[in-house]
């Protein structure tokens, strides 16, 4: 009768001898992960050596076909590790997520639950273990560590550790709350004043900073409504202010992470977010003010370091931070709250103006968003007041009928 097919990941009977010298051999066949047979050979002091050597090259084989594989009682922590090494594998993930996935993972996520069995996972242990870094940490850790452990036990099935995702069917976490700051035109001209006359006279506060770049920014962001790291990836190839109306491609964005330092990524955020931009003239303006500076190389960038490297997102969030700290009061009699004036301010400036002319298809198209919900969420401010036309609208249904003779209801209101 013919021996049984091994299955795959399976080791056959383990055949165990003593050696002339006294050692242990054990030898066995293995069908890998991929359905072929190995012969596995291992020598050890003793029966117990050898049996472990044989293990261990089994364990080995099915890595290197495969990768790590989930044993039943594997830990969140071990469920992790496989999660990250699965996101490395497939190429697929951008150096800063990943950075992101292994911070959340070593502060919040393994100190949270790392210990407890990924089999052992309920909903219940879900909301409980959310709750407690929501109140431990923040809203913002709680969002982050839901979102990798959803990604944890999908892993889990995949490895057959799990047969649902529990993080599924927890509760959802709120929403952060929605910024609704935005500027109107005569509160960033206001901005622009305080940036022209910000360290003009040596103050005591220190060197005068680029406030040219301040500037320059500020106008192509709310122009365009580009992301900050979109803008100080623009290239001068990647505009034309020749044309009428000038244009700017949004085809990049700069990045920056412990692997591979500052770098300009040759997309947006999203590759489908690739957009050419027709630029209102104050943006076209500041663009070229920009451009006498640069250098004549094509590739050049419009916002760079005297070494030409590009201009680095936490460079200039940091140069913003400075100014909004140096003029928190000038910004407050205008009606700006300091503590939510960002570059993303710029960007729902835009968005609110464009939506209130135009709607939110163009706002969300402008925005480089796939989504229309999206756009309105995070960066559309609703104005307190509904348009009066309802008023007109409704006026027009009735009047009519309470206008007409006989009705009591009619007489008493017109």
């Amino acid at each position: 009768m013919a021996r049984p097919r091994l299955e795959p990941g399976e080791i056959g009977a383990i055949q165990i001898r003593t050696l002339a010298s006294g050692r242990v051999q054990a030898t066995a066949k293995m069908r890998d992960e991929i359905g072929e047979l190995r012969r596995l050979k291992s020598i050890g002091g003793t029966e117990d050596e050898a049996r472990t050597g044989l293990a261990k090259q089994a364990e080995d084989i099915r890595y290197r076909t495969v990768g790590p594989v989930l044993a039943l009682d594997a830990t969140i922590a071990q469920a992790c590790e496989v999660f990250v090494y699965e996101k490395e594998q497939s190429q697929t993930v951008e150096d800063t997520t990943m950075e992101s996935y292994r911070s959340t993972i070593r502060h919040v996520v393994n100190p949270a639950c790392g210990n407890l069995p990924l089999k052992d996972l309920s909903v219940l242990r879900c909301n409980r273990i959310l709750q407690s870094i929501r109140e431990q940490k923040s809203l913002s850790a709680a969002r982050r560590a839901r979102s990798v452990l959803s990604q944890v036990c999908q892993t889990g099935i995949e490895h057959e550790v799990l047969t649902a995702n529990p993080i599924r069917d927890a509760r959802r976490l709120p929403l952060p709350e929605k910024k609704e700051s935005v500027l109107n035109p005569a509160q960033v001209m206001v901005v622009q004043s305080l940036i022209h006359d910000w360290r003009k006279d040596g103050d005591g506060y220190g060197p005068r900073p680029n406030v040219a770049v301040l500037e320059h920014v500020m106008w192509i962001m709310i122009g365009t409504s580009a992301r900050i790291g979109e803008v100080l990836g623009l290239r001068r190839c990647d505009v034309d202010v020749t044309s009428r109306p000038a244009t700017v491609l949004i085809a990049g964005t700069i990045k920056q992470s412990k692997a591979n330092g500052l770098y300009r990524k040759n997309t947006p955020k999203r590759s489908r977010q690739k957009r050419r931009v027709a630029l209102p003239s104050f943006s076209a303006a500041a663009i070229r003010r920009q451009l006498a500076t640069a250098d004549r190389d094509p590739e050049a960038f419009l916002f760079s370091t005297k070494t030409g490297r590009p201009l680095s997102v936490s460079n200039y969030e940091r140069l913003l931070r400075t100014f909004v700290d140096d003029n928190a009061e000038g910004l407050r009699r205008a009606g700006i709250d300091p503590t939510e004036f960002s570059t993303h301010i710029f960007r729902r400036t835009t968005a609110t103006i464009i939506d209130a002319a135009a709607g939110i298809t163009l706002a969300s198209r402008l925005l480089g968003h796939a989504n229309e919900q999206v756009t309105r969420s995070n960066y559309v401010v609703t104005a307190e007041m509904v348009d009066p036309v309802t008023a007109d609208i409704m006026d027009d249904a009735f009047t009519a009928m309470l206008g007409t003779a006989g009705s009591s209801l009619g007489s008493d209101l017109l």
